[in-house]
Protein backbone atom coordinates (compact mmCIF):
# COMPACT_ATOMS: atom_id res chain seq x y z
CA UNK A 1 0.00 0.00 0.00
CA UNK A 2 0.93 3.72 -0.94
CA UNK A 3 1.77 6.15 1.75
CA UNK A 4 -0.78 8.55 -0.62
CA UNK A 5 -3.51 5.32 -0.59
CA UNK A 6 -2.85 4.92 3.41
CA UNK A 7 -3.38 8.70 3.97
CA UNK A 8 -7.09 8.47 1.57
CA UNK A 9 -7.84 5.53 3.46
CA UNK A 10 -7.20 7.07 6.71
CA UNK A 11 -8.98 10.68 5.96
CA UNK A 12 -11.92 8.35 4.75
CA UNK A 13 -11.99 6.77 7.77
CA UNK A 14 -11.72 9.95 10.00
CA UNK A 15 -14.70 11.37 7.55
CA UNK A 16 -17.12 8.48 8.86
CA UNK A 17 -16.22 8.41 12.47
CA UNK A 18 -17.01 12.21 12.37
CA UNK A 19 -19.76 11.63 10.39
CA UNK A 20 -21.03 8.53 13.20
CA UNK A 21 -20.41 11.06 15.90
CA UNK A 22 -22.97 13.71 14.67
CA UNK A 23 -25.60 11.40 14.00
CA UNK A 24 -25.36 9.25 17.51
CA UNK A 25 -27.21 12.75 19.02
CA UNK A 26 -29.99 12.78 16.88
CA UNK A 27 -30.34 9.10 17.14
CA UNK A 28 -30.10 9.55 21.35
CA UNK A 29 -32.90 11.92 20.47
CA UNK A 30 -35.23 9.75 17.82
CA UNK A 31 -34.92 6.31 20.18
CA UNK A 32 -35.55 8.46 23.42
CA UNK A 33 -36.71 7.21 25.91
CA UNK A 34 -35.36 3.88 26.12
CA UNK A 35 -34.34 3.54 29.93
CA UNK A 36 -36.45 4.70 32.39
CA UNK A 37 -37.86 8.77 33.12
CA UNK A 38 -36.92 10.40 37.28
CA UNK A 39 -39.05 12.81 38.13
CA UNK A 40 -37.85 14.56 41.38
CA UNK A 41 -40.38 15.98 43.56
CA UNK A 42 -38.48 18.97 45.96
CA UNK A 43 -41.10 18.33 48.75
CA UNK A 44 -42.33 15.53 50.96
CA UNK A 45 -44.07 12.36 50.40
CA UNK A 46 -47.34 12.03 51.39
CA UNK A 47 -48.91 15.59 50.24
CA UNK A 48 -51.22 16.40 47.07
CA UNK A 49 -48.05 17.19 44.74
CA UNK A 50 -46.41 13.92 45.36
CA UNK A 51 -50.21 11.97 45.15
CA UNK A 52 -50.52 13.65 41.81
CA UNK A 53 -46.70 13.24 40.21
CA UNK A 54 -47.36 9.73 41.04
CA UNK A 55 -50.80 9.41 39.47
CA UNK A 56 -49.47 10.95 35.59
CA UNK A 57 -46.06 8.96 35.73
CA UNK A 58 -48.27 5.90 35.58
CA UNK A 59 -50.19 7.46 32.52
CA UNK A 60 -46.81 9.20 31.09
CA UNK A 61 -45.31 5.59 31.22
CA UNK A 62 -48.33 3.90 29.48
CA UNK A 63 -47.75 6.96 26.53
CA UNK A 64 -43.75 6.79 26.90
CA UNK A 65 -43.66 2.73 26.97
CA UNK A 66 -41.23 3.61 29.75
CA UNK A 67 -41.12 3.10 33.62
CA UNK A 68 -41.41 6.08 35.15
CA UNK A 69 -39.95 6.84 38.54
CA UNK A 70 -40.77 9.26 41.07
CA UNK A 71 -38.29 10.62 43.85
CA UNK A 72 -39.01 13.13 46.31
CA UNK A 73 -36.38 15.47 47.76
CA UNK A 74 -37.61 17.83 50.33
CA UNK A 75 -35.12 20.21 52.02
CA UNK A 76 -32.60 23.63 51.77
CA UNK A 77 -35.89 25.56 50.64
CA UNK A 78 -36.18 23.17 47.48
CA UNK A 79 -32.45 23.37 46.85
CA UNK A 80 -31.81 19.64 47.25
CA UNK A 81 -34.15 18.64 44.56
CA UNK A 82 -32.92 21.66 42.33
CA UNK A 83 -29.85 20.54 42.35
CA UNK A 84 -30.42 16.83 41.95
CA UNK A 85 -31.85 17.70 38.28
CA UNK A 86 -29.20 20.16 37.41
CA UNK A 87 -26.24 17.23 38.25
CA UNK A 88 -27.50 14.99 36.05
CA UNK A 89 -27.16 14.25 32.25
CA UNK A 90 -29.31 17.31 30.08
CA UNK A 91 -30.80 13.92 28.64
CA UNK A 92 -34.28 14.05 29.59
CA UNK A 93 -34.28 11.40 31.61
CA UNK A 94 -34.49 13.79 34.71
CA UNK A 95 -37.61 15.96 35.50
CA UNK A 96 -38.21 18.55 38.39
CA UNK A 97 -41.93 19.00 39.75
CA UNK A 98 -41.95 22.52 40.29
CA UNK A 99 -44.31 24.45 42.18
CA UNK A 100 -45.14 27.92 42.76
CA UNK A 101 -43.73 28.16 46.46
CA UNK A 102 -40.20 27.74 44.71
CA UNK A 103 -40.55 31.27 43.07
CA UNK A 104 -41.10 32.82 46.23
CA UNK A 105 -38.04 31.59 47.37
CA UNK A 106 -36.15 32.71 43.93
CA UNK A 107 -37.35 35.85 44.77
CA UNK A 108 -36.42 36.30 48.80
CA UNK A 109 -33.35 33.77 49.41
CA UNK A 110 -31.91 34.71 45.73
CA UNK A 111 -30.24 31.19 45.70
CA UNK A 112 -31.96 30.44 42.29
CA UNK A 113 -33.18 31.32 39.23
CA UNK A 114 -36.00 28.92 37.55
CA UNK A 115 -36.10 30.59 34.04
CA UNK A 116 -32.29 30.57 33.82
CA UNK A 117 -31.60 27.39 35.38
CA UNK A 118 -34.26 25.02 33.92
CA UNK A 119 -36.25 24.92 30.49
CA UNK A 120 -39.88 24.85 32.18
CA UNK A 121 -41.93 22.52 30.60
CA UNK A 122 -45.93 22.40 31.29
CA UNK A 123 -47.69 23.42 34.32
CA UNK A 124 -50.03 21.10 35.61
CA UNK A 125 -52.44 22.66 37.23
CA UNK A 126 -53.49 25.06 39.69
CA UNK A 127 -55.61 25.46 43.02
CA UNK A 128 -57.89 28.73 44.15
CA UNK A 129 -56.87 30.58 47.33
CA UNK A 130 -59.34 31.38 49.92
CA UNK A 131 -59.28 33.90 53.07
CA UNK A 132 -60.60 32.01 56.23
CA UNK A 133 -61.26 33.03 59.45
CA UNK A 134 -62.43 30.94 62.70
CA UNK A 135 -65.73 30.15 63.77
CA UNK A 136 -65.61 32.45 66.82
CA UNK A 137 -64.44 35.13 64.51
CA UNK A 138 -65.91 38.84 65.12
CA UNK A 139 -65.14 39.44 61.11
CA UNK A 140 -68.16 38.66 59.76
CA UNK A 141 -67.09 40.37 56.07
CA UNK A 142 -63.22 41.27 54.46
CA UNK A 143 -64.15 44.83 55.44
CA UNK A 144 -64.78 44.21 58.54
CA UNK A 145 -61.27 42.51 59.06
CA UNK A 146 -59.89 45.66 57.32
CA UNK A 147 -62.05 48.26 58.96
CA UNK A 148 -60.42 47.04 62.30
CA UNK A 149 -56.62 46.39 60.87
CA UNK A 150 -56.72 49.76 60.08
CA UNK A 151 -57.65 51.06 63.37
CA UNK A 152 -55.41 48.54 65.36
CA UNK A 153 -51.91 48.39 63.46
CA UNK A 154 -50.24 45.39 64.54
CA UNK A 155 -53.02 44.28 66.07
CA UNK A 156 -54.73 41.48 63.94
CA UNK A 157 -52.14 38.25 63.23
CA UNK A 158 -52.54 35.57 60.36
CA UNK A 159 -50.99 32.45 59.87
CA UNK A 160 -48.22 31.75 57.32
CA UNK A 161 -45.70 29.24 56.25
CA UNK A 162 -42.74 31.58 56.83
CA UNK A 163 -41.43 34.65 56.00
CA UNK A 164 -41.67 34.97 51.94
CA UNK A 165 -43.62 32.36 51.54
CA UNK A 166 -46.46 32.54 48.79
CA UNK A 167 -49.14 33.02 51.47
CA UNK A 168 -47.23 35.63 53.46
CA UNK A 169 -46.36 37.85 49.98
CA UNK A 170 -49.90 37.97 49.27
CA UNK A 171 -51.23 39.04 52.66
CA UNK A 172 -48.24 41.90 52.90
CA UNK A 173 -50.26 42.81 49.11
CA UNK A 174 -52.96 42.85 50.71
CA UNK A 175 -51.99 45.06 53.26
CA UNK A 176 -50.17 47.76 51.24
CA UNK A 177 -53.50 48.11 49.37
CA UNK A 178 -56.37 48.26 52.14
CA UNK A 179 -53.76 50.19 54.03
CA UNK A 180 -54.37 48.15 57.52
CA UNK A 181 -50.93 46.25 58.60
CA UNK A 182 -50.66 42.84 61.10
CA UNK A 183 -48.24 40.25 62.35
CA UNK A 184 -47.12 37.26 60.75
CA UNK A 185 -46.98 34.07 62.54
CA UNK A 186 -45.43 31.02 60.69
CA UNK A 187 -46.27 27.57 60.79
CA UNK A 188 -45.47 24.26 59.11
CA UNK A 189 -47.78 24.22 56.66
CA UNK A 190 -51.41 24.59 55.59
CA UNK A 191 -53.04 22.43 57.75
CA UNK A 192 -51.51 23.90 60.83
CA UNK A 193 -52.22 27.15 59.73
CA UNK A 194 -56.31 26.16 59.32
CA UNK A 195 -55.48 24.73 62.86
CA UNK A 196 -54.64 27.98 64.71
CA UNK A 197 -57.69 29.56 62.47
CA UNK A 198 -59.86 27.62 64.29
CA UNK A 199 -58.68 27.26 67.19
CA UNK A 200 -58.38 31.26 67.65
CA UNK A 201 -54.88 31.62 67.40
CA UNK A 202 -54.64 33.50 64.91
CA UNK A 203 -57.25 36.04 63.15
CA UNK A 204 -57.12 34.99 59.98
CA UNK A 205 -55.26 33.20 56.76
CA UNK A 206 -55.00 32.23 52.82
CA UNK A 207 -54.94 28.70 52.11
CA UNK A 208 -55.85 26.23 49.46
CA UNK A 209 -59.90 26.65 48.90
CA UNK A 210 -59.71 22.97 49.69
CA UNK A 211 -59.95 23.36 53.24
CA UNK A 212 -62.43 26.18 53.40
CA UNK A 213 -64.83 23.51 51.18
CA UNK A 214 -63.59 20.68 54.37
CA UNK A 215 -64.50 22.82 57.15
CA UNK A 216 -66.65 25.89 56.37
CA UNK A 217 -69.93 22.98 55.49
CA UNK A 218 -69.24 22.07 59.73
CA UNK A 219 -68.85 25.50 60.88
CA UNK A 220 -65.17 25.20 61.60
CA UNK A 221 -64.12 27.82 59.67
CA UNK A 222 -65.67 30.96 57.52
CA UNK A 223 -64.35 32.20 54.20
CA UNK A 224 -64.46 36.04 53.81
CA UNK A 225 -63.19 35.83 50.02
CA UNK A 226 -61.75 34.46 47.35
CA UNK A 227 -58.47 35.36 46.13
CA UNK A 228 -59.55 34.66 42.72
CA UNK A 229 -60.92 36.41 39.53
CA UNK A 230 -64.26 34.98 40.02
CA UNK A 231 -66.62 33.30 42.63
CA UNK A 232 -66.25 29.32 43.37
CA UNK A 233 -69.36 27.86 42.80
CA UNK A 234 -68.26 25.75 45.97
CA UNK A 235 -68.94 29.58 47.91
CA UNK A 236 -71.52 31.46 45.31
CA UNK A 237 -72.11 34.01 48.21
CA UNK A 238 -68.63 34.65 48.77
CA UNK A 239 -67.17 37.80 47.02
CA UNK A 240 -64.07 37.55 45.23
CA UNK A 241 -61.12 39.60 46.89
CA UNK A 242 -61.72 42.63 44.42
CA UNK A 243 -65.25 42.98 44.88
CA UNK A 244 -65.23 42.71 49.00
CA UNK A 245 -62.45 45.95 48.11
CA UNK A 246 -59.20 44.68 48.10
CA UNK A 247 -57.96 44.85 44.93
CA UNK A 248 -55.04 42.55 44.23
CA UNK A 249 -53.97 40.03 41.87
CA UNK A 250 -55.51 36.21 41.80
CA UNK A 251 -53.65 33.84 43.62
CA UNK A 252 -53.95 30.49 42.57
CA UNK A 253 -50.59 27.88 43.55
CA UNK A 254 -50.02 25.91 40.32
CA UNK A 255 -47.25 23.34 39.96
CA UNK A 256 -45.54 22.00 36.67
CA UNK A 257 -42.46 20.61 35.21
CA UNK A 258 -39.03 21.24 34.28
CA UNK A 259 -35.88 19.53 32.57
CA UNK A 260 -31.85 20.71 32.32
CA UNK A 261 -31.74 23.80 30.55
CA UNK A 262 -29.52 22.10 27.99
CA UNK A 263 -32.09 19.11 26.98
CA UNK A 264 -31.95 18.69 23.17
CA UNK A 265 -35.14 20.68 21.93
CA UNK A 266 -36.59 17.18 20.21
CA UNK A 267 -36.71 15.86 23.41
CA UNK A 268 -38.22 18.85 25.32
CA UNK A 269 -40.73 18.85 22.33
CA UNK A 270 -41.71 15.26 23.12
CA UNK A 271 -41.92 15.30 26.99
CA UNK A 272 -43.85 19.17 26.96
CA UNK A 273 -46.70 17.33 24.86
CA UNK A 274 -46.30 13.90 27.14
CA UNK A 275 -46.41 15.64 30.37
CA UNK A 276 -49.19 17.75 29.19
CA UNK A 277 -51.74 14.96 28.49
CA UNK A 278 -50.76 13.25 31.24
CA UNK A 279 -51.41 15.60 33.59
CA UNK A 280 -54.93 16.31 32.57
CA UNK A 281 -55.52 13.23 31.98
CA UNK A 282 -59.20 11.30 33.71
CA UNK A 283 -57.14 9.10 36.19
CA UNK A 284 -55.63 12.44 37.59
CA UNK A 285 -58.20 14.31 37.70
CA UNK A 286 -60.08 11.88 39.51
CA UNK A 287 -56.91 11.27 42.24
CA UNK A 288 -56.99 15.66 42.35
CA UNK A 289 -60.42 17.41 41.92
CA UNK A 290 -60.93 16.48 45.29
CA UNK A 291 -57.96 18.33 46.48
CA UNK A 292 -59.26 21.00 45.00
CA UNK A 293 -57.06 21.86 41.76
CA UNK A 294 -58.45 22.72 38.46
CA UNK A 295 -56.26 20.44 36.03
CA UNK A 296 -54.37 22.56 33.18
CA UNK A 297 -51.36 22.67 30.94
CA UNK A 298 -49.38 25.01 28.87
CA UNK A 299 -49.45 25.06 25.14
CA UNK A 300 -45.60 26.05 24.94
CA UNK A 301 -42.94 26.10 26.97
CA UNK A 302 -42.77 29.73 26.75
CA UNK A 303 -46.19 29.87 28.14
CA UNK A 304 -45.51 28.25 31.36
CA UNK A 305 -42.07 30.50 31.36
CA UNK A 306 -44.28 33.57 31.24
CA UNK A 307 -46.14 32.65 34.08
CA UNK A 308 -42.97 32.21 36.20
CA UNK A 309 -41.54 35.30 35.14
CA UNK A 310 -44.90 37.16 36.21
CA UNK A 311 -44.79 35.98 39.42
CA UNK A 312 -41.22 36.86 39.70
CA UNK A 313 -42.51 40.75 39.15
CA UNK A 314 -45.25 40.66 41.91
CA UNK A 315 -43.29 38.96 44.32
CA UNK A 316 -40.40 41.07 43.70
CA UNK A 317 -42.14 44.55 44.19
CA UNK A 318 -43.53 43.34 47.34
CA UNK A 319 -40.25 41.60 48.86
CA UNK A 320 -39.35 44.57 48.62
CA UNK A 321 -41.36 46.76 50.36
CA UNK A 322 -41.30 44.03 53.09
CA UNK A 323 -37.46 44.15 53.00
CA UNK A 324 -37.10 40.98 53.20
CA UNK A 325 -33.40 39.55 53.63
CA UNK A 326 -32.26 35.91 52.53
CA UNK A 327 -31.23 33.71 55.38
Amino acid sequence: MTIQLARRRLALSLACASLLGAALPALAQTDYPNRPIKIVIPLPAGGAADVGVRTMALELEKSLKQTVLVENKPGGMFLLGLQSVLSAPADGYTVIQLNQGMVGVQVVQKKFDLNKQLLPLTIAGDTPMVLLVGPQSPYKTMKDLVAYGRANPGKLNYATPGQGAIEHLKIAQMEKVAGFTGVNVPYKGGPDMVKAVMGGEVDFTVAPAIFGMQYAPKGQVKVLAVIDQARLKEFPDVPTIVEAGVNVSPLRIWSGYAVHPDTPPAIVQRLQRELAAASVSAPVAEKLTPFGMTLKSSKTTEEFRQQIASDVVWMTEVAKDLKLEPN
